[in-house]
């Protein structure tokens, strides 16, 4: 019997495969601001799905997003520009753990300050912070450090890698796998 140990944040992705991730969710930023996420309007981006990198706008692209709103959150996969030596450079500290962050920015339709909206509002806080009902969502960035704290790689992202890893590099020795364990940090494989 044989064990092996996998830590989750070392697992790659197949090089052709984008990078998921969480860009916007109804939670309450770091400013104290909310994006209602069934208030995006997609359509100017998907004319002109740039990301970039920490919203510089004066530069050019590391790569394409394709979003959507999925279970109740704004998701992008980013497929980086490969022939730009930064977007690869970015790319590949995303693939290996190093940048987990993304931040939208847009351009507000509809919004109130929070403090304004009925106190059994989801969104309602004395404190303060705005309320976007609804926002046009402009450019994608990968950030190092968010304004949204759950705009990050999207744990489907992280189970892809682990599978893509497993495939290519255990395939002789998983066909006689007799257990699997997460624990957290690692899975661990007993095999035969």
């Amino acid at each position: 019997m044989h064990r092996l140990e996998l830590r989750k944040y070392q697992a790659e992705t197949a090089k052709d495969a984008p990078v998921r991730f969480v860009a916007s969710t109804s939670g309450a930023d770091r400013y104290g601001d909310i994006i209602d996420q069934r208030g995006w309007n997609l359509e100017a981006y998907r004319r002109n799905p740039v990301v970039l990198l920490n919203h510089r706008a004066d530069s050019l692209p590391i790569g394409r997003g394709d979003v959507r709103e999925e279970q109740g959150q704004l998701m992008i996969d980013v497929e980086f520009d490969s022939e730009d030596p930064q977007a690869q450079q970015i790319e590949r500290k995303a693939r290996a753990g190093y940048i987990h962050a993304v931040s939208v920015g847009f351009n507000p339709i509809e919004m109130i300050s929070r403090a304004d909206l009925p106190r059994d509002h989801f969104a309602f806080s004395a404190k303060g912070g705005k309320y976007f009902k609804s926002a046009e969502l402009l450019e994608v960035s990968i950030v190092t450090i968010p304004a949204n704290s759950e705009a990050t790689l999207s744990k489907s992202m992280e189970c892809a890698g682990l599978r893509a890893m497993i495939r290519s590099v255990m395939a002789e020795e998983m066909r006689h796998i007799l257990e699997a364990e997460d624990l957290g940090d690692r899975i661990v494989i007993t095999y035969a």
